[in-house]
């Protein structure tokens, strides 16, 4: 079966990246794909971090295309469709994870139904944004009605696509978990080992890992720490690229007497190094504020590392209470410490280790290349292939 996919890869960073390339290596096991992606993604002064570029020295996601094209330019989307159809793609694929990308698929899928009927999968990363506001839901909506088939991770996020298309589009979902991430562990050091690289003595690690911004809720993982350290001695690493001004979080360690007991580190992690820290950690805590789905608690997994998560989102259907980690309400230090201090007092480490080994089943990446030939199989019996060159529109 021909598919294509379209969207970021090295030398692009981030979680979008990594699993854009992730789903095109799993797609190729069965099937050929042509992989579609950019020279450029987004405009300097648009992106939060200090550019969108991996600085990793070992590409370990990286996957050949077919070919680049500028992503910035709206001439190069209304092109684009007759550089696809020419190999006869069962289905197209684009990922779906901000509002950036309305204009730029609008234009793309125009001109597709101007030369094609092939079917569009939408992977929504996130149906609603984190920083969702009115604007950007109607935008949002009136583009992805326009696609033929979702792939969403996770009920709550089937539910929020559901109020925008309507009812009657209910089969065109699927709900496929999030996939693991296992692909950065290389040489995964021992946990002494990896304490000793960073520089950290402390027998109790937690670790904050991934981009720093308001709704993955650090103030309140760091406002719960004064609670803990009265219990146990824990040290917190925090490492990712603080999208926000990183002095607010150096001003609250400071404000909590907390220099001792937290590493900050508000830089990008590159590949290489993303082992060493959850090699690091005995508990990996990001306590959402807001989320639909975590690609943290993914990669968390994927080390066999339990986790400290907010209960919001998508989130409960991954991570079971009690089990394979915490979940706890938001903006709510004292949960944050209770789960903790629980953690360490009940000795749970390795009970939650040997359930995510139990659950990683559930979230492999052969289900996400299943769900796609689903879609192939149910988009051939209904007879999406049209004839007709209109432009269709949904609901």
């Amino acid at each position: 079966m021909n598919l294509t996919v379209i969207g970021p890869t090295h030398p692009y960073r981030g979680g979008i990246s990594h699993y854009t390339s992730l789903l095109v290596r799993t797609l190729r096991t069965r099937h050929k794909v042509q992989f579609i992606s950019y020279t450029r993604q987004y405009p300097a002064w648009l992106y939060p971090g200090n550019n969108d570029l991996d600085p990793s020295s070992e590409l370990l996601v990286q996957e050949e295309t077919d070919f680049r094209f500028d992503a910035l330019s709206p001439q190069a989307w209304r092109e684009l469709p007759q550089k696809v159809i020419g190999q006869l793609p069962r289905l197209i694929l684009l990922p779906w994870s901000t509002v950036y990308w309305s204009v730029f698929y609008f234009l793309f899928l125009r001109a597709l139904r101007g030369v094609s009927s092939t079917p569009v999968v939408f992977i929504c990363h996130n149906v609603l944004e984190h920083e969702a506001s009115i604007f950007k839901s109607r935008v949002s909506k009136s583009v992805l009605a326009l696609g033929d088939w979702f792939v969403v991770h996770s009920r709550r996020d089937q539910a929020n696509l559901l109020k925008w298309i309507g009812d009657s589009r209910a089969d065109s979902i699927h709900v496929s978990p999030h996939p693991i991430y296992q692909h950065l562990q290389v040489r995964l050091p021992g946990k002494q080992s990896a304490r000793l690289k960073l520089g950290v003595t402390a027998d109790r690690v937690l670790l904050f890992f991934g981009f720093i911004r308001e709704y993955k809720g650090l103030r309140y993982l760091l406002e719960s720490l004064p609670a803990i350290l009265q219990r146990f001695p824990v040290h917190l690493l925090i490492a990712g690229e603080a999208w926000e001004d990183p002095k607010i979080y150096l001003r609250l360690i400071q404000k909590l007497n907390l220099e001792k007991a937290v590493t900050f580190n508000p830089h990008y992690i590159p590949n290489e190094e993303v082992e060493t820290f959850f090699a690091a950690a005995d508990l990996v805590v990001v306590p959402y504020v807001s989320a639909t789905q975590s690609g943290i608690v993914q990669l968390a997994f994927g080390f066999r590392k339990p986790v400290v998560v907010g209960a919001v989102g998508g989130i409960p259907e991954v991570v079971e209470n009690g089990e394979t980690g915490y979940l706890v309400p938001p903006r709510d230090p004292q949960a944050i410490a209770e789960a903790i201090i629980d953690f360490y007092n009940s000795g749970r480490e390795q009970l939650f280790i040997a359930n995510i080994e139990r659950q990683l089943p559930r979230f492999s990446w052969q289900h996400m290349l299943e769900t796609v030939e689903a879609i192939a199989s149910k988009s051939c019996d209904a007879g999406l292939q049209l004839k007709g060159s209109a432009f269709r529109s949904h609901p």
